[in-house]
């Protein structure tokens, strides 16, 4: 982009690990211009501002907001301590854009929504894998009539336990798990089938971890099963969806390689690299969806709205799980 001024003028608070690992380096894809960042850690906000090139940074977001001129804010934070700054943000005119989980729980993130409608600005929520490779490349072949009317889906999402500095902020690691990293596939199942009719549950809870066995039922009759747990190694492969069509299906490993089966043959595309990329991961295009929205002045993919609905079908799994409950635990 040859005229600056066209950038959005970007503010951003919290450079703990995510913001650096992942958050921070995939604003080069958006047309957007780092201007200032904020962490209550001088250190780490200087550090980060050389970094990626921030013009000034700040240990105090209230000075940050009387001193630079802004258009939107990122708040890289946990979600219980990020709610009255994301509150306070939109009540000054602020766009924000934050990472899942928007909220510590179902009514929060209401709470949320009613003052984005009030304030009449983007309020965007880092779902990153419905922006990743993988899943574009499954939702455009969805679209196919060879691939026929959805049947079924089933997600398996397995992560390591929630102990230490995971669990940090979150009432238990199991709470933690719950809250951090189930949502990414309870939403990426509605992303990709629907809105949900009914939710059945049984889970088992061992020492700090827990697996949970989800089957779900779409408005329109397709099915869907998810494989959860925090009983896992770090750092492996955590996402494999299948998506079957009545004519064709489609398996994704990680958050790029997509097979496509079909009566006529198959394909298979794949990325080699073992590096985290915000293209491949979908930080980089969520990125430059929200700027998007706000130029366009409409509601983005992810808006607090529709996360709002990802956190009805959280909370009835955190409900279930901490009251000890199996079976159906959620019909609209």
């Amino acid at each position: 982009m040859t005229d600056n001024q066209a950038l959005l003028r970007i503010g951003f608070i919290g450079a703990g690990e995510m913001a650096t690992w992942a958050i921070l380096p995939a604003l080069h894809f958006a047309p957007v211009r780092l201007q200032a960042i904020c962490d209550i850690d001088q250190e780490r906000a200087d550090s980060a501002a050389e970094k990626f090139g921030a013009r000034s940074c700040y240990t105090d977001y209230r000075e940050m907001f009387a001193n630079e001129d802004l258009d939107a804010l990122i708040i890289q934070m946990h979600p219980g301590a990020r709610q009255a700054i994301v509150l306070e943000a939109l009540s000054l005119g602020y766009h924000v854009f934050m990472p899942k989980p928007p909220a510590h729980s179902l009514a929060d993130a209401e709470v949320l929504a009613a003052a984005t409608d009030n304030a009449g600005k983007c309020l965007m929520v880092n779902f990153q894998r419905r922006f990743s490779h993988g899943v574009t490349m499954a939702r455009d072949l969805m679209q196919s009539d060879s691939f026929g009317a959805l049947s079924q889906i089933s997600c398996s999402f397995c992560s390591g336990l929630f102990t230490g500095h995971r669990g940090r902020d979150y009432d238990s690691p199991i709470h933690a798990f719950l809250l951090d990293m189930a949502p990414h596939h309870l939403d990426l199942a509605r992303y990709l089938g629907g809105e949900v009719r009914k939710m059945s549950l049984h889970h088992h809870k061992a020492g700090d971890g827990v697996a949970l066995a989800i089957a779900l039922e779409y408005q329109d009759g397709a099915v869907a099963t998810l494989q959860l747990n925090s009983n896992r190694i770090w750092w492996r492969n955590y996402d494999r969806i299948e998506i079957t069509g009545q004519g064709e299906y489609i398996v994704l490993d990680d958050l790029w390689t997509c097979k496509h089966y079909t009566a006529g043959g198959n394909s298979f595309t794949e990325n080699w690299s073992d590096e985290r990329s915000g293209e491949l991961t979908g930080d980089g295009p969520c990125l430059v969806e929200f700027v998007s929205a706000i130029r366009e002045g409409r509601e983005p993919v992810a808006s607090i709205r529709d996360a709002v609905e990802t956190m009805r079908l959280y909370q009835a799994v955190h409900d279930a799980v901490v009251d000890g409950r199996d079976g159906l635990i959620f019909e609209q």
